[in-house]
């Protein structure tokens, strides 16, 4: 009798460890991990296309990486006049990402780019996952006004990343 209870007892741990991993990874956000840049245009405000380049090898090693402790980093590679491909992210400083139902998925932190700071909660107006969690796309609208505050010029930028 007590080797029936012995297996009995066993079988039942068994079974909640199983469902409680089973549960961790399905709970897991589906943003965590790395991201690839795969597009990249330019709207006007209107939202109609202005520009729409291939990317460039350099452009193509662009990441964003989402991790489980909600850290968050990226990197933006450039080339210099001599055609280098470089990192131009210098540091980050605080960088965590959030989600919430009424905002959607935001980054915080600040970010030091070669010469000027950047606060990355202003570095996206969105960031939107679709087309069954393989694809990010994140927009940035830019407007720049007069001293009467009358509208010079505006376009809408949108990057897309694909999963690792």
């Amino acid at each position: 009798m007590k080797k029936l209870n012995l297996l009995i007892g066993f079988l039942i741990g068994l079974i909640i460890l199983s469902c409680s991993r089973e549960d961790e990874s399905g709970n897991q956000d589906p943003i965590i991990g790395n991201w690839n840049l795969k597009s990249e245009k330019k709207l006007d405000l209107d939202e109609v296309l202005i520009s729409e380049e291939s990317l460039s090898e350099c452009k193509e090693r662009n990441v964003m990486t989402f991790s489980s402790n909600q850290d968050y980093t990226f990197s933006k590679f450039n080339e210099d006049p001599n055609g280098e491909c470089y990192d131009s992210v210098e540091s980050i400083s605080n960088g965590i990402w959030s989600y919430s139902s009424t905002n959607g998925y935001q980054i915080f932190g600040m970010v030091i780019f070669e010469n000027s700071v950047v606060d990355l909660s202003q570095k996206y107006d969105e960031i939107i996952l679709s087309n069954n969690n393989k694809l990010l796309t994140v927009r940035k609208e830019t407007r720049g006004f007069d001293a009467a505050g009358n509208l010079l010029f505006g376009s809408i930028l949108i990057q897309e990343y694909s999963k690792d």
